[in-house]
């Protein structure tokens, strides 16, 4: 009784923690896939503050590094009949950060804000990796 009660609890734990609990651990390969469509997204957010500065130029060689046709780790879906996109995670992780951004902006003492500051704490969000997480079957072998 003790150690079904033990395992239970560490369930919990693992789950209210955020994490996926899994009796087979994550292999390299999602883990990597996930972190590089957070990048995506994130260094997406980060260029739709100022998209013609210097720092949003460079960042969009990153970008196109971490996309599909840059050898991204996800495949984007389409229908065959007629070619209309039905999944395409890159995309849908951009809007779903820049939406959760929005929502997340910091502000100053002084009245200013701060919309880095708003990806950055959206990238955090359980919002956020939540999709990460359900694009898992999106990743090509």
């Amino acid at each position: 009784m003790g150690i079904k009660r033990l395992n239970k609890l560490a369930a919990v734990t693992v789950l209210s923690a955020g994490c996926a609990y899994s009796p087979v651990a994550l292999s390299g390969q999602i883990l990597e896939a996930r972190n590089n469509l957070k990048d995506y997204a994130l260094v997406s957010c980060l260029i739709a503050i100022d998209p013609e500065s210097k720092l949003a130029k460079d960042l969009n060689f990153t970008k196109r590094a971490l996309s599909f046709m840059g050898k991204g780790d996800y495949r984007i879906v389409q229908n065959v009949d007629t070619f209309e996109t039905e999944n395409d995670p890159y995309t849908e992780a951009v809007n779903i950060l820049i939406s959760e951004a929005n929502r997340s902006i910091g502000y100053m003492k002084d009245g200013s804000s701060s919309r880095t500051y708003g990806c950055f704490n959206a990238a955090k969000s359980d919002v956020f990796d939540e999709f990460i997480v359900s694009q898992d079957e999106f990743i090509e072998d």
